[in-house]
């Protein structure tokens, strides 16, 4: 019965992230409530709360589940970038995987239309940060160690190398995203790391 029990919770706590996500794409996260979340899956106020003590709580949960979910099913079909083309390889690919799912879309979607600055979402940025396996952080363990193989050059700016990278491919998924992007969307992340990459060759 125990077991039964706990898997009806996590199942009902999934049902709540689950309509959080279509609740802060729709209406956005400052103007969605928990009567809201609720609402949509026919629960009480009172049900959501016992699962999450408030709505940065339940963000925060929908980050790091989303994340990881998405993470670990990169990296189990993904391997890791072992060379500057491997790096690109990589992120064409994770593109496509992250493009090839709804759910992902709307998580993108929700991810670029908060207000990051905000004092509130610090915690999160950080908790982001010390993921492992995300996108900044391959870009940057990845030409660490290549510049440490010879790959890169000694004097290439990893810090801000990864930067440009991380941008240009946050933007790029933006405009596929939003069906504003005017050409392939694999050409254009191939395109464009290949041309910061071959910047920092050696």
């Amino acid at each position: 019965m125990a077991r039964r029990t706990k898997a009806e919770a996590e199942q009902t706590r999934q049902q709540i992230l689950k309509a959080a996500l279509d609740l802060f794409v729709a209406k956005g996260y400052e103007r969605t409530t928990f009567e809201d979340v609720a609402g949509r899956i026919r629960l009480t106020k009172g049900a959501v709360y016992w699962h999450f003590k408030s709505k940065p709580d339940l963000f925060a949960e929908l980050v790091a589940d989303m994340t990881a979910k998405h993470n670990e099913h990169v990296t189990r079909v993904l391997p890791a970038p072992a060379s500057l083309d491997g790096l690109v390889a990589h992120f064409v690919e994770r593109t496509r995987l992250m493009l090839s799912k709804p759910v992902n879309r709307k998580y993108f979607q929700m991810m670029m239309s908060l207000d990051w600055p905000a004092a509130k979402f610090i915690p999160i940025k950080r908790r982001l940060r010390q993921m492992e396996t995300g996108p900044f952080v391959i870009i940057e363990t990845t030409l660490a160690a290549l510049q440490q193989s010879g790959e890169v050059r000694a004097d290439a700016d990893i810090v801000n190398t990864t930067a440009v990278l991380g941008a240009l491919w946050l933007g790029l998924m933006k405009l596929e995203i939003d069906q504003c992007l005017e050409m392939d969307y694999q050409k254009a992340i191939r395109f464009g790391f290949t041309t910061v990459v071959d910047a920092i060759r050696a």
